[in-house]
């Protein structure tokens, strides 16, 4: 096994962090990806510090596209990225574990192996749901239908196929020959020579299905009379302002949002959204009882507005509630109706851990200057479906309410469809990452989350990027001013799409396809354990 210089290696390592990175959005160079992944492989394949570069690949590129975390917790924004490069050391050492022992081309490993990882790193809490590599795909319509069978693994694992080939075609018929040619003659063998042929037409095969299949389920899935009109308001109060606001600047948040609500008013709307915690006051006490003013005024803006507008309200705001005589904070969801009358509420249930509260915060209490709350918040524990009655046309629908990054959560979503939810709506305040390529990326993640489950979701952000996502993950309007879509404001008003579609494979079975990878991962592994497949 011939090993490449260390310098040859560092070289690898950082061009596989500059195509990764550039595939992201943004700049979203996306066809990047499709090679991004050959040089980190051809490390990897040689087995020299393979660890070392394969965690040192994983940290920069983690690093390099988190800095929008800077702003909210610089020690967090490595700690973090200390972290998830694990992932990529694991990845490293089992690839070139599995490949030496099996003696397989990485064709048949990596992309079942980047799955099964990728999943793991989906759950919530202990994992990150951000930057999947099919993620870098979200603008290519075609390509990406096969969500609603595989999740996002599926792009994953066709990109990671691609990756692979070139890198074992690299390293197998240029690279091995280059450095062993005393054995060039070996290298065009009959078993190399299906090797070859193995190489270049599975992928092919691959991409060649997943495409048809998606052309034909954009021309199958016509679209369906428009749904309930909804309108999203983006007041883009930076997050300075808001955290650190006096009284009056409370009182002038909530004008600005109450006055772009009015703007909808004639405009026949169902439903006006405001984003993730921008109501000042508390909506679910009697303003009496703290004796503050904001909360007043903000009872009293829910009545303003439905008067005006004589639409339901999705109000992003903060609960308290007393459980033995202990004061909870929520992050909450509120439901008005058309006459201003309260009619339930959704609290996030799936809180970011150190941004919004501490685990195990009676042990770990000294990290409490990574929050950026005055105090701890409490997850939700149900979860909350709305009914609506169109106005136009007076049709039933149901809809649920997501909360900044619960949208990253696959499974959460698929819940809400598969117990009948006709569309979703989210709403975020990405207002701490000012106008990063965060904004972009979180968009790209709730892409597929439409697809795999063929609903239309509604995003409501502070300071971008307010949008409307169709069920086959077309983004067909959001909020702009003249080219410009992050801190902006304004309102963003249109209508539901729905599709002549039932509940897709993934509404109904979930994951089955990233735990097929994770299972076939450690088959491989117990086999590479065991004994050798091939000599």
């Amino acid at each position: 096994m011939y090993k490449n210089p260390f310098y040859v290696n560092l070289f690898l390592s950082f061009l596989t962090i500059l195509l990764l990175s550039f595939s992201f959005p943004s700049p979203c160079i996306s066809y990047l990806a499709w090679i991004a992944l050959v040089p980190w492989f051809i490390i990897i394949s040689t087995g020299y510090r393979a660890g070392l570069f394969s965690y040192l690949t994983g940290f920069l590129f983690f690093v390099f596209n988190l800095t929008w975390l800077w702003s909210v917790t610089g020690f967090g924004w490595i700690l973090l990225s200390l972290y998830l490069a694990l992932y990529f050391y694991v990845f490293g050492f089992v690839i070139h574990f599995l490949c030496k022992r099996l003696q397989l081309p990485y064709l048949f490993i990596a992309p079942f192996v980047w799955v099964a990882f990728e999943y793991l790193r989906s759950f919530p809490y202990f994992g990150f749901p951000w930057f999947f590599v099919g993620h870098s795909q979200y603008t290519h319509l075609p390509l990406i239908q096969i969500a609603d069978i595989t999740g996002v693994y599926g792009i994953s694992f066709l990109i990671v196929a691609v990756n692979a080939a070139i890198a074992d075609l690299a390293e197998r018929f240029l690279l091995r020959r280059f450095h062993e040619p005393e054995e060039g003659s070996a290298v065009y063998s009959d078993k190399n020579r299906k090797v070859f042929w193995i190489t270049i037409i599975v992928p092919c095969l691959l991409m060649s299905a997943v495409l048809v299949y998606g052309y034909f389920d954009l021309r199958g899935n016509h679209t369906l009379p428009e749904g309930p009109s909804i309108c999203v308001v983006q007041g883009n109060v930076p997050q300075g302002v808001k955290t650190k606001a006096d009284k009056e600047e409370k009182k002038k948040i909530l004008l600005k949002y109450i006055n772009l609500s009015l703007k909808a008013a004639g405009e026949n709307v169902d439903i006006i959204v405001w984003p993730e915690t921008m109501v000042p006051g508390i909506l679910n006490i009697d303003p009496k009882l703290l004796n503050r003013e904001i909360d007043r005024l903000s009872k009293e803006s829910v009545k303003t507005i439905t008067d005006a507008t004589y639409a339901n309200l999705i109000l992003g705001g903060t609960a308290i509630d007393v459980r033995d005589s202990k004061a909870l904070y929520f992050n909450t969801a509120f439901y008005y109706d058309r006459h201003g009358e309260y009619v339930k509420r959704y609290d996030k249930i799936y809180l970011v851990p150190f941004g919004e509260f501490i685990p195990f915060e009676e042990r770990l209490s000294f990290f409490s200057y990574l929050v950026p709350y005055s105090v701890s918040l409490t997850g939700g524990e149900e979860r909350t479906m709305f009914k609506l009655d169109t106005r136009k046309d007076g049709r039933h629908h149901k809809f649920g309410v997501i909360i900044c990054y619960e949208d990253t959560v696959a499974p959460f979503v698929r819940k809400f469809r598969k117990d009948g939810a006709d569309f979703m709506i989210n709403i975020t305040n990405d207002a701490w990452f000012h106008d990063s390529s965060e904004l972009d990326q979180h968009l790209a993640v709730m892409v597929f989350r439409a697809v795999e489950n063929r609903i239309s979701i509604t995003r409501a952000a502070n300071s971008g990027i307010s949008s409307f996502i169709a069920p086959n993950g077309q983004i067909y309007d959001y909020l702009d001013n003249e080219g410009k879509y992050k801190e902006i404001e304004g309102i963003l008003c249109n209508k539901i799409r729905y599709e002549n579609s039932v509940n897709s494979w993934y509404t109904n079975h979930g994951d089955v396809f990233a735990i097929s990878c994770l299972s076939v991962t450690a088959i491989l592994f117990f086999a590479a354990l065991t004994r050798r497949i091939f000599a």
